[in-house]
């Protein structure tokens, strides 16, 4: 069986992230730092005196390519609780031709199994499918070329 080797998609990711929060932070609040490897989400910073969560997926396709975009349920299930708590949660996609952004704590999502085999080997995981038309659109949609 064929080991995935995800590390060429997270570093390519990486480098997309700080675009993205240059370009919409301060949209999104304030004080944000970079958390670990190993954290739910991305970045952690501050919005209207509450902990504000960013979980940033980067996709080298067009917002309109599908209709749906999909995330690990695992993060979904880590942003109801933290809503639950008081914080905030954002999920914002990078796409080809434009970055989206999502409040979570407003978002309607279908849980199933789905398979990708773009890495190299079968990935078979339990993912939260997001309609893409509750995202905003971030301007200008040329930030990601």
């Amino acid at each position: 069986m064929n080991r995935v080797n995800v590390k060429k998609d997270y570093d390519w990711g990486l480098k997309k992230e700080q675009q993205v929060m240059d370009h919409l932070g301060k949209e999104l609040g304030e004080n944000f730092t970079k958390l670990g490897k190993f954290d739910h989400f991305d970045y952690m910073g501050t919005r209207n005196q509450k902990q504000c969560f960013v979980e940033i997926k980067s996709r080298r396709i067009a917002k309109d390519a599908y209709e749906e975009t999909i995330v690990p349920a695992s993060k979904v299930a880590r942003a109801i609780e933290l809503i639950g708590q008081g914080n905030k949660v954002f999920f914002v996609i990078a796409f080809t031709n434009g970055i989206s952004y999502l409040d979570m704590a407003n978002a309607t999502v279908r849980l199933g199994f789905n398979a990708r085999t773009d890495r190299g080997a079968l990935e078979l995981n339990h993912y939260a499918f997001i309609p893409l038309d509750q995202f905003k659109t971030a301007e200008p949609l040329n930030i990601m070329d």
